[in-house]
């Protein structure tokens, strides 16, 4: 009995499964008249992923911080675009419901983002190894150091002065 249950079980899951499916994929789905083009969604989406990282890296307690900094920075590549969400959530629905436009976007995304990748270890290499130069001393010539030693000298000398000599009143609680 336990075997025929648990076809039954496997013949509903399937079903289900097929059923969900065939409900998912919306084939009338058609351009919205402010579609953006793969490369906009493409860029769009790249930032909208470092954005995602950024706010990720802050290590916020709170929830509502972590949203509004994101919230923050997405209106910011919006702006920079100049495009309004509308017209980005109406191009991304577009796009999710065509699978091979959006794989060929999150190829675009993907090099993107390697490319920043590669920069930005380029540059923290560089700054690496870039060799640090000692600082020299402002004048360096020989009139330049003997002024120096005489003005050491001069301090020196003066605070031996000031050592030997006491206060008014404190020669006097000596006495």
């Amino acid at each position: 009995m336990n075997a025929q249950l648990y076809s039954q079980f496997r013949q509903w899951m399937l079903f289900v499964l097929i059923s969900l499916t065939l409900a998912c994929q919306n084939s009338s789905t058609e351009a919205p008249d402010d579609l953006l083009s793969e490369s906009q969604m493409a860029q769009i989406l790249s930032e909208i992923h470092l954005a995602e990282a950024r706010v990720t890296k802050l290590n916020r307690v709170s929830q509502d911080s972590n949203t509004l900094i994101y919230k923050h920075l997405e209106k910011r590549i919006f702006q920079k675009y100049k495009v309004d969400t509308a017209a980005y959530s109406k191009s991304y629905t577009y796009y999710s419901s065509n699978p091979e436009q959006l794989a060929d976007i999150y190829k675009q995304v993907t090099a993107e983002l390697e490319r920043r990748k590669k920069l930005t270890d380029t540059i923290s290499v560089a700054k690496a190894t870039t060799p640090v130069q000692p600082l020299k001393p402002a004048d360096s010539s020989k009139t330049g150091k003997k002024k120096l030693t005489a003005r050491i000298k001069t301090a020196v000398d003066s605070s031996h002065a000031n050592k030997n000599k006491l206060p008014a009143r404190l020669k006097n609680l000596k006495k």
